[in-house]
């Protein structure tokens, strides 16, 4: 579980636990005072913004090219596994 899941599960935990229940959500409020509110929007917000921030990054995202190699948002070819390097010997002449 990435922070950004880990930190909307705490807010929604925090939430519901001033309710009295396990969990609550973004949506529900009500029962919060108008200080807690503004601190759960400015939490939403900053997750919403990390977000954002976090797919603007090339290394988050990543594509097939025309051969079927993965390769990140900078075009480097990334790996599923260790890539495989020739055996490579000297030849004695």
């Amino acid at each position: 579980m990435s922070d950004y899941e880990v930190a909307w599960d705490a807010l929604a935990e925090a939430i519901g636990a001033a309710k009295g229940v396990s969990s609550g959500s973004i949506t529900d409020t009500e029962h919060l005072t108008v200080d807690q509110r503004i601190e759960v929007a400015k939490v939403a917000a900053l997750l919403s913004i990390s977000q954002e921030i976090s797919s603007l990054n090339p290394q988050n995202t990543s594509y097939r090219d025309g051969e079927g190699n993965t390769r990140n948002g900078w075009g480097s070819r990334t790996y599923d596994e260790k890539p495989v390097i020739p055996n490579r010997t000297m030849q004695q002449g």
